[in-house]
């Protein structure tokens, strides 16, 4: 702006108001700091931090949250401001409590920011008297845990359950700012009752990744909620290497659920210090065939230098989920023994060799595949499997791929079957964020006569059912981001339970999730691991109650 008084008058006025403390004054002559010009502003500013007194402090920060437009970046001034502060940090003690001082909040956030814990006192103090000022509040309680000194634990938990949202999330940052304890025993206690603030709590834990934060994190592995769950899931894969010693402590746990959630975990983190663990769990060979799924299908997410042969016992699961998690596991680490066995099982023949052939094929292990198709007895159980049970979409890549390899004379054994084009067909959706389960999905639903669209993202899902309804759609329970339960509240609101039936299949054991998944509008809960038969029968039997 044009200057409008003289800077020489200003700045005498300025110097006599700063020896003698003259709050009003001051006021006066701030009022008038934009009719300087830009150079002007800058002397004023220059003369300012040259001079002495407290007073000093009370001017730059009423400079710092004027309003009035002024040619000086704030970051500047409050830099200035800072300075003088750590230079006599108990000025700030007086503007705190000084009745002629308005505007606190800059001297609040000063306090935090130097870290000045003598402060802690009057800060609890103003959040004890404020009601009406939510922003001076959140800064006391930003504040107190950029301090970190414990001492003011109970009065940051208490507005974990304040009215106000804004300062629900200040104090949860505050309190895992100060972590001891009893501060992160507190953010513990104040889960389970608001979604969007459980996973606050959860990537304030994961961000602190020291001993005690980790290990109640381990502890929400077994929430009975499914989006807990999944969030700290998604939580500890990002923590990486520092999450594995407790997650395979937790593979000698007795309780299923939280085996394949480690399980789970440890193959997100793909780190080869965890195969021996889950090895070692396979020896002991888990009852529960959603471990030994989740077992194999780790592995395969792992480098296993050595003792992959481990895997190939996989291949004699009796549960063909499973050989298909073995085969896949065996396709990313296979190597000359590992194919040597391979080649043997199948050259027996037999049903296990029928089992072997059928699950390098559905799970596409084309590495494999290709090491042993010279075998007769792989050629003509892979003949038999792709012309009367593979989906057409796997027969014709095969076809594809035999072609390509030379193997023409194969690929013409491969028959093309007509398809009725009139025939009504079930549209099944199914969603599940393992792709290895969907590609199981789209075996099993073709097998079923039905036709299938799968989904890896419930997201796209809900977008394809509001544009074209399916007959049935089956949904997994545990997937981030949005859980089956939630998945299914979201398609209760357009559909009901009559006009779209919904079968949730999880691995999760009874648990408040089932209650909850009824609750929201789930037709019926499937477990896996699951069979064709049992796939049928579910979806008929929602189908007749339609």
């Amino acid at each position: 702006m044009t200057q409008k008084i003289s800077l020489d008058d200003v700045l005498t006025e300025l110097r006599h108001v700063v020896a003698a403390g003259d709050i009003i004054k001051g006021t006066i002559l701030l009022n008038h700091f934009d009719q300087l010009d830009a150079k002007g502003q800058n002397q004023f500013l220059a003369h300012l931090a040259g001079l002495e007194g407290e007073f000093v402090v009370t001017l730059l920060a009423r400079l710092l949250v004027t309003e009035k437009e002024i040619a000086i970046p704030k970051a500047v001034i409050r830099n200035l401001l800072l300075g003088r502060v750590m230079k006599s940090p108990r000025q700030l003690l007086t503007l705190l409590t000084s009745e002629q001082v308005r505007q606190k909040q800059v001297f609040v956030e000063l306090a935090g920011e130097i870290q000045y814990d003598e402060a802690i006192p009057v800060l609890e103090e103003i959040l004890a008297t404020t009601t009406d000022d939510l922003s001076l509040m959140k800064a006391c309680l930003i504040a107190l845990g950029n301090i970190g000194d414990p001492a003011p634990t109970n009065t940051l938990s208490d507005f974990l359950y304040s009215g106000h949202r804004e300062l629900v999330i200040a104090s949860i940052n505050a309190l895992s700012n100060i972590d001891t304890p009893t501060s992160v025993q507190r953010l513990v206690e104040r889960m389970g009752t608001d979604s969007d603030l459980d996973l606050i709590i959860i990537d304030a834990l994961a961000n602190l990744q020291d001993a005690l934060a980790l290990e109640k994190l381990n502890k929400e592995l077994n929430s009975p909620h499914a989006y807990i769950r999944n969030h700290v899931k998604s939580r500890l894969a990002r923590i990486g290497a520092k999450a594995i010693p407790m997650l395979t402590a937790n593979l000698a746990s007795p309780d299923a659920d939280l085996l394949v959630h480690s399980l789970n975990v440890l193959g997100y983190i793909g780190d080869l210090s965890a195969v021996r663990s889950v090895r070692k769990l396979l020896h002991e060979e888990p009852a529960d065939a959603n471990v030994r799924f989740a077992a194999y299908e780790s592995l395969g997410m792992m480098p296993l230098a050595k003792g992959a042969y481990v895997l190939a016992e996989g291949l004699a699961d009796p549960v063909d989920q499973v050989r298909i998690a073995a085969a896949k596991a065996i396709e990313w680490n296979c190597d000359d023994i590992l194919i040597a066995g391979v080649q043997n099982l199948v050259g027996q023949g037999g049903r296990d060799a029928e089992y072997v052939v059928e699950a390098f094929l559905n799970s596409e292990s084309h590495k494999i595949v290709f090491s042993i198709i010279d075998l007769p007895a792989f050629q003509e159980l892979a003949v038999n499997f792709l012309n009367t049970k593979a989906h057409p979409d796997l027969k014709k890549r095969y076809e594809e791929l035999f072609r390509d390899k030379g193997y023409t004379e194969l690929a013409n054994k491969l028959v093309t079957k007509k398809i009725d084009r009139e025939e009504k067909k079930l549209l099944v959706f199914a969603v599940d964020d393992s792709r290895m389960i969907l590609s199981i999905y789209k075996n099993t639903l073709f097998q079923l006569g039905m036709e299938s669209q799968l989904f890896e993202f419930p997201a796209t899902a809900i977008e394809k059912v509001i544009a074209h309804k399916p007959d049935v759609l089956l949904t997994d329970l545990n997937m981030p981001d949005i859980t089956g339960i939630e998945l299914t509240r979201q398609l209760r609101a357009l559909y009901s339970s009559q006009e779209l039936p919904i079968i949730m299949v999880t691995t999760q054991s009874d648990s408040p999730d089932h209650r909850e998944a009824y609750e929201v509008g789930v037709n019926m809960i499937l477990s896996k691991p699951f069979t064709a038969e049992q796939v049928g029968a579910a979806i008929n039997e929602v189908m007749q109650k339609k």
